[in-house]
Formats: C-alpha cells, sequence, structure tokens
C-alpha cells in the first residue's frame, strides 16, 4: 500500500528504527521561490539525525517525494551530503541513508575580546579542525587582523583542509567593544565602536563574514555543540572580561527589539542589593576576579594564572565565587519567573571549577529564594566549555550560507 508515493512497506521498516528528530519550525513550503528554504531545511534535517533516509525526511519536512529526492541530489553534487548505507527493507530497493558531508564546508570563527582573541576552524560536520588563541589585553582592529591572516597563511601551508571550501567567518564580539570604561584601557581603543567590524574582516580576508554579541554566539554555539539539541529554550551567561547574556528561545537566538537582548551586564547593583552602587559587571568578569585576586596578594592576568585547587588561591577563589553568584541571583531569577527556560547555562573563560562553584552556589540559594516558584530551572556549566563564542562565531556562516532562519521566507509570494 502506498500514500501519495510513499511505499508502505519502506515506511514501516524505517519507522522501526530510532524516529529522526523533528526540530522546531523544521517544515518545508510549496511556496513559488521558496527552494533555497527548502534546501536548507532539508540540510538541517540531515544535520539533526545521525542519518535519515528520503521517505523520513519527507515525512518531517512536509515536502513532496519528487521535492525531496531533486534537493537530495543537488546536495549530492554540491559535496554537502553523502550516503552512508542503505536500509534493508522486505520489498524493493533498499533506501539511501543520508548524512552530512563534513568536508563539504568550512568556516571560521573568531572570538574578540578585550583580554584574547580566539580563531576556531570548523568543519560542516561541527567538528573544530584547528583552534588557536592569542592572548593580550586590548588588541587593536589590526592586531586582531593581523592575527587571522597570519593563522589563514598556516592553514593553507599545512593543508588542514581545503580552503576553497571555506564558507566564510563568523565574528562574535561584544557590543560596544570600544566604549566600556575599564581599568588600563589604552588611547584608541574605541575605534572598536567606530568601524564597520563586518565590513573590516570582510574586505581584509575577501570572504563573507557575519557578525554576533558574543554572549549570543556562546548561546548558538552551546546550543548546537553543547547540549545535543536537548536544550530549546535557555539563557547562557558568559564570563569573560565582560559580562553578558544569550538567549535561545524555541531553538532560535532572541535579539529583542533593537538586538540588545540579555545585557545584564549593566542591571544596577543595588536593584536587587541595596546600598551597593554600580553595575552587576562591576564585580562579575574576570578582570573584577584578577582585581580581588591582587588585592590579596595573588598576581593573575590570563584564565591560566587562577587555579582553584592551588593553597594560595583556593579561599581567595571560594570567597569570590559565592560572591560571583550572589550578584547574579537577582538576575537569574528574574529570568527564570519571567522566561521559564528549561535551563541556565554558564560559560566563558574562568576556569570550570569556578564555574562549578557558581552554579552550585546558585542553585542552593534559587531553591531557598523561589519555594514558590512553579519552576525553577537548572543552573549548569556550559557543556562546549571556553570555545562556545569563536564555535558559535563559525555557526553563523553556515546558518546564513545553508540553514533555515526565519528571515529566509519574508518575502515569498503565491502561485
Amino acid at each position: 500500500m502506498t500514500y501519495t508515493g510513499i511505499d508502505f512497506e519502506e515506511m514501516t521498516q524505517t519507522t522501526l528504527r530510532k524516529p529522526p528528530i523533528a526540530s522546531e519550525g523544521l517544515s518545508g513550503t510549496n511556496l513559488v521561490r521558496a527552494g533555497e528554504h527548502n534546501q536548507r531545511v532539508i540540510l538541517q534535517a540531515i544535520r539533526s539525525n545521525a542519518s535519515i533516509t528520503r521517505t523520513e525526511l519527507t515525512a518531517i519536512t512536509g515536502l513532496t517525494p519528487p521535492a525531496v529526492a531533486k534537493i537530495t541530489n543537488r546536495l549530492l553534487e554540491e559535496r554537502l551530503i553523502q550516503t552512508s548505507g542503505k536500509v534493508l527493507g522486505s520489498r524493493g530497493q533498499p533506501a539511501s541513508k543520508f548524512v552530512i558531508s563534513p568536508q563539504g564546508a568550512y568556516a571560521l570563527g573568531l572570538n574578540i575580546d578585550r583580554d584574547h582573541t580566539t580563531l576556531v576552524a570548523m568543519d560542516f560536520g561541527g567538528q573544530v579542525v584547528d583552534s588557536c588563541c592569542m592572548e593580550g589585553h586590548f588588541a587593536l582592529p589590526h592586531d586582531v587582523l593581523s592575527f587571522v591572516q597570519a593563522q589563514i597563511d598556516r592553514l593553507k601551508r599545512e593543508k588542514r583542509f581545503n580552503m576553497n571550501r571555506l564558507a566564510g567567518i563568523g565574528i562574535g564580539i561584544p557590543d560596544k567593544l570600544g566604549d566600556i570604561p575599564l581599568p588600563n584601557k589604552p588611547a584608541g581603543y574605541e575605534i572598536w565602536s567606530q568601524i564597520d567590524v563586518c565590513e573590516f574582516f570582510s574586505e581584509a580576508l575577501a570572504l563573507p563574514a557575519y557578525i554576533e554579541n558574543d554572549a549570543t554566539a556562546a548561546a548558538i554555539g552551546e546550543l548546537h555543540f553543547g547540549g545535543g539539541g536537548s536544550h530549546q529554550n535557555f539563557m547562557f551567561t558568559l564570563i569573560s572580561a565582560g559580562l553578558g547574556c544569550g538567549i535561545i528561545i524555541g531553538g532560535q537566538p532572541y535579539r529583542g527589539a533593537d538586538g540588545r537582548s540579555g545585557e545584564i551586564a549593566f542591571i544596577a547593583r543595588d536593584l536587587f542589593q541595596s546600598s551597593h552602587p554600580g553595575i552587576v559587571q562591576d564585580n562579575l568578569s574576570l578582570y573584577s576576579l584578577y582585581a580581588f585576586l591582587a588585592e590579596r596578594g595573588i598576581s593573575a592576568s590570563t584564565p591560566s594564572d587562577i587555579k582553584p585547587d592551588h593553597p594560595e588561591h583556593a579561599d581567595a577563589i571560594e570567597i569570590w565565587s559565592k560572591l560571583a553568584a550572589d550578584e547574579l541571583l537577582g538576575t537569574v531569577a528574574v529570568l527564570n519567573c519571567a522566561l521559564n527556560p528549561d535551563s541556565h547555562i554558564i560559560g566563558g573563560r574562568l576556569p570550570a571549577a569556578v564555574i562549578e562553584r557558581i552554579c552550585n552556589r546558585l542553585n542552593e540559594q534559587l531553591a531557598l529564594r523561589l519555594p514558590q516558584a512553579p519552576s525553577v530551572a537548572q543552573v549548569r556549566p556550559a557543556k562546549a566549555v571556553e570555545d562556545a563564542a569563536p564555535m558559535g562565531a563559525a555557526m553563523l556562516v553556515f546558518q546564513n550560507r545553508y540553514l533555515p532562519t526565519p528571515e529566509v521566507l519574508m518575502k515569498t509570494e503565491y502561485a
């Protein structure tokens, strides 16, 4: 028996396997001029599953079997997907299983911050094939560009991957990087807020470039590479040289009316704690931890200098971790009750042991302070660790070039 061209025997065999993952919004369209969207949907469906057949693609995207066949054939020709075995049925030809071709495309992910610059190269399957970091405070645009150009030259010499398949560079960078007043900020650093960062790198590198707030980029990195897609609604607090928060709702970044959602750094401290002037970021960043340690005679200027298990560091870091959690408590409580996330994730450049202590303290305090809340999301350390921001930045390239986004179908026409 068949239903609209689907072989029932084959469908019965495939449904005996683990059902394919259908992400929110993962549906095709038969609108005219929507071929690009449909191709992106098919690619995302294949990415979301270890392997998948055309019949399964038809079922979860809503596209017709001929449309699915045409798109998968095109993707095979473009080497963005490949076959990986077949599903044996009791009748007819075995159905081919499709998987993403890791060598089909590559992306660079660049994370620029006030204390470091990190560059990763990622394949289409999401594996980081190269990673390098330039430690250094307040690097200027041309310093960062020279670093990136040197790494690209090295990748070409080492032939780490087919550079003809390099699809672009994604950039994760704090908003208004040059404007925030910080100790020891050099003259001229405000240039970061005066140039078009995306255009600057795109023109210099002759690559398509895409830009995102670093906390949102980190949230995207965690979405795709940290939790295996298990969390579709979460907060990601990024603790680095500054403080930020990325918000994922329904598997998509939420940017707010002006693209400035998640700016928790600028919440007044006395909003939740009386008689404490300043903003939350003043006491919750790597720089604040460095200053806290310096007051106790401990020198630290990079994350590797922070040693939670070292006898001379342990007590000071334990105290700071509790203070940091208490600084975040009011903000996390409000976000929990307002947005009902399935988790609140903390990551960044702090050592993993410090992040874990902050999470544990927050979970204890939330249980005490929100006894009547109908739902309290667990606070947990990021799984994508410190490379979440550059990995998320690289993912921007794949999202913009190959995968479905809400903007793709902003303009469509009926036949």
